[in-house]
């Protein structure tokens, strides 16, 4: 098996994801004080206080997430090595060009009102989907929903509308899949290793479901608790309130209590400077240039976080097979900077407005210490933060300088929810016709050497010419008590289904 397939192609199940953190949630003794077989999960509410109900929509926090993959399925998922694995789909075929996907469903799964998982909910879902793709970053990528078909019960085909031979990373990222002509969520009824008891703006209780098709869940209750800021989620789990704080800040993790157990993710996001190259100043090469070369990455790991990261040289992926591995590092060089913006027309610098917004903990700081190096080459930042319900949608990709964020979705995923929309709904504004044919021939070359070799020159010319600076990646931090184990060892996504308490 190749290497692209043991780390992509064989499945991300939203209960996996979540299982793998939830496995470290077992039963708890009588006099140990904490509550027997609850997992009690903490994470910040970024994108505002209301709970995002509809798993086909918007969904810009971690607690929704987290949520929704408790409850529903989805066709693929990841294993513990972030391997893609069989979920709902126990099993996907493609054409020879990689347009048309024969998906095998299991026969076993049942939703939470006891009926059972068939292709008309999974071909439902993906139309919903498909028209909410505005709202939901075009999760869905290029899947053709008009153009797909249901075979029987249990076999579907999926088109796609351009040869996608990653189609399987596009299945294990959020394609939840709920009832045939779902129209309220409120009440979810979903198939995933948990369902909902109760749930509020503060956070949801999930039962696990004696139902699901996957191995039994470790613990009885999940409790998912949102907190308004990183700092009262740090100091949630020595106070005893949670069992979990996921990805808090690298200084909870510094200043974690005696009894406190500190789990990482490494290099588990990425939160890029982005420069549209169809506005100025960015339109100059030479000033993209100088911004890259002002940049001192090391000292932005060290200061955003604290160490708990490597430094990044502007390839928008760190650890995937499509990234290639004699990547040359990008040094501090201000003399040359300075000598850039001098030849593209700003020997006295510039001013510029970045915009941020604290959605995720690692956006305010970035911004904040890039303006301090980026004034040693007289680029004078203004940092304006925008309150999260409000940033991605008013600031992230209408401004010219906007701080962005990458986590769990690949290459592909990300080169076409960034670069291959318009210009105008375009992170960085760049377009480019030859890029857009090359992506297109990876995308139709089902010889994972051959397509990886396509990809290796796609990230360089992004890197290159592109408006993406990637300065680092920052590990993922959680504090959890002792007696939690199971969570995941790479990636942002939680399996609360794997997640187990020590009694």
């Amino acid at each position: 098996m190749t290497n692209l397939n043991r780390r992509r192609l064989f499945g991300l199940s939203t209960a996996a994801a979540l299982g793998a953190l939830v496995s470290a949630c077992g039963t708890g003794s009588a006099d140990s004080g904490r509550p027997q077989g609850i997992l009690r999960f903490g994470s910040v509410a970024g994108a505002g206080s209301a709970a995002a109900l509809d798993p086909h929509g918007s969904l810009f926090n971690e607690s929704d997430w987290l949520r929704h993959t408790c409850v529903y399925d989805m066709l693929a998922t990841t294993d513990e090595q972030g391997n893609i694995v069989p979920a709902l789909a126990r099993a996907w075929t493609p054409d020879e060009d990689a347009t048309r996907w024969t998906l095998d469903l299991r026969d076993d799964a049942v939703f939470s009102d006891g009926k059972p998982v068939t292709a008309d909910d999974v071909l439902f879902s993906l139309g919903r989907m498909s028209e909410l793709a505005a709202e939901n970053g075009n999760r869905l990528g290029l899947v053709d929903v008009e153009a797909s078909e249901i075979v029987d019960e249990h076999t579907l085909t999926i088109v796609t509308s351009a040869p996608d031979a990653e189609l399987p990373l596009t299945l294990a990222f959020g394609t939840f899949v709920v009832p045939e002509a779902t129209t309220d969520f409120a009440q979810p009824v979903g198939s995933g290793p948990f369902t909902l008891a109760e749930m509020d703006d503060q956070g949801a209780n999930l039962d696990r479901s004696e139902t699901w098709w996957g191995e039994k869940p470790a613990v009885a209750r999940v409790e998912i608790r949102a907190f308004s800021s990183p700092q009262a989620l740090a100091s949630a789990v020595s106070s005893a309130e949670v069992d979990v704080a996921a990805s808090v800040m690298p200084a909870a993790a510094e200043s974690a209590e005696e009894g406190t157990a500190v789990h990482v993710r490494p290099a588990s996001e990425c939160v890029p400077l982005l420069l549209r190259v169809d506005t100025a100043p960015f339109d100059s090469p030479q000033v993209r240039q100088a911004v890259k070369l002002a940049l001192d990455r090391q000292a932005l790991v060290d200061q955003v976080y604290l160490g708990y990261g490597v430094v990044g040289n502007d390839m928008i992926k760190y650890d995937e097979p499509s990234v290639p591995e004699d990547v040359p590092a990008v040094e501090r060089d201000l003399e040359k900077a300075r000598s850039l913006l001098e030849e593209a027309g700003y020997p006295d610098g510039f001013d510029v407005v970045l915009h941020t917004t604290t959605a995720y903990p690692a956006m305010l700081p970035t911004a904040t210490v890039a303006a301090e190096q980026l004034a040693e080459v007289g680029i004078r930042v203004d940092v304006e933060q925008h309150a999260p319900e409000q940033y991605w949608s008013q600031a992230y990709t209408v401004e010219p300088f906007t701080v962005g964020y990458y986590a769990d979705t690949s290459f592909a995923t990300t080169v076409r929810q960034t670069v291959l929309s318009s210009a105008a709904f375009s992170e960085t504004g760049w377009k480019d016709e030859e890029f857009d044919a090359d992506f297109a021939a990876a995308m139709s070359e089902t010889d994972e050497e051959a397509r990886l070799e396509i990809l290796h020159q796609l990230h360089y010319r992004m890197a290159e010419e592109g408006g993406w600076v990637v300065w680092g990646f920052g590990d993922g931090v959680d504090l959890h008590a002792g007696h939690v184990s199971g969570l995941p060892a790479h990636g942002n996504r939680y399996d609360l289904s794997r997640v187990t308490l020590e009694q």
